[in-house]
């Protein structure tokens, strides 16, 4: 059964500089002729970078895990627990509670005119009336460039009232996701996912679907590669920030470890003849004589 698990609301006001923290430590980096099996939870390239965490590796086939509780706070991303495992040909990775902008429209002043135009909805019609086209102030998330209120994937003027007057606790949030491989196929299992609050659906058995794009974010589900060397990549959920950053969520990779050389034969050994024992032949078993003794008496 999946677990059901809400999101964790988390602040912003953390520094940028995750990179520091001991729990998002660089990823060993595997031999690219005999590439072995991985896996991670997150990873993030961009204005605000994160390694491959948690990170594990198989280079003799032996069953690998690596797990944290929770990744550092950060003005990015958060997860409650992650678990990547590798192993012979295998891999998998588990996530709980991701989120991915906590926070992040509660920090918008919304304008006078807008207030006023929300307050002044009427009670019908109102999907009709046009978006403003107003800016936002910085959302807080580092290299996300300007946005208006048109960038926000509303449809109407309520829907754009609602979403700034009971604003969600995250940009994104994924309740669980669960990523595996083995040999060269694979899949993955999504949980609740919402965008600024609204449930989407997620194609998860379609390898590369995507999710509609939106200038705040486009998510690419369930990619896969086969790589030159035999190797085989899933990766859960690849997001896109306004182009600004890019995250990848839960990825494992499927790799036989490189053969071990066979020993070589030994010649084998000639063992000389144990020595010839000379036994004497065996005494003749006497023949009895028969004859007769003269009487006396």
């Amino acid at each position: 059964m999946r677990r059901q698990l809400a999101p964790t609301a988390l602040t912003a006001a953390a520094v940028a500089g995750v990179v520091t923290f001991s729990l998002v430590a660089s990823a060993p980096v595997g031999n690219a002729a005999a590439r072995p099996s991985s896996a991670y939870a997150v990873s993030a390239e961009g204005q605000v970078p994160i390694a491959k965490t948690p990170y594990a590796e198989s280079l003799d086939g032996k069953r690998q895990t690596t797990s944290a509780l929770e990744l550092p706070k950060n003005p990015l991303i958060s997860v409650r627990a992650g678990t990547a495992t590798a192993g012979n040909d295998s891999a998998s990775v588990e996530l709980f509670d991701i989120v991915i902008g906590p926070d992040i429209l509660s920090q918008v002043k919304i304008p006078p005119e807008l207030k006023q135009q929300c307050a002044s909805l009427p009670k019908t019609g109102a999907s009709d009336l046009p978006l403003p086209d107003l800016a936002l102030p910085d959302l807080g998330l580092p290299g996300l460039p300007a946005l208006s209120t048109k960038d926000l994937p509303v449809k109407n003027l309520p829907d754009l009232c609602n979403l700034l007057l009971t604003p969600p606790k995250s940009l994104l949030a994924i309740d669980s996701l669960n990523v595996w491989c083995s040999g060269d196929t694979g899949g993955i299992d999504v949980g609740s996912l919402t965008l600024l609050g609204q449930t989407v659906k997620v194609p998860t058995t379609r390898q590369g679907a995507s999710l509609p794009s939106n200038p705040l974010a486009s998510i690419k589900v369930n990619s896969q590669a086969k790589h030159a060397d035999g190797a085989f990549t899933v990766t859960g959920l690849s997001i896109n920030l306004a182009g600004a950053e890019t995250i990848n969520l839960a990825s494992a990779t499927c790799a036989k470890p490189a053969a071990k050389p066979k020993p070589t034969p030994k010649p084998p050994v000639d063992h000389p003849a144990p020595p010839q024992v000379n036994t004497p032949p065996a005494a003749p078993v006497p023949t009895p004589v028969k004859t007769h003794q003269a009487v006396t008496g």
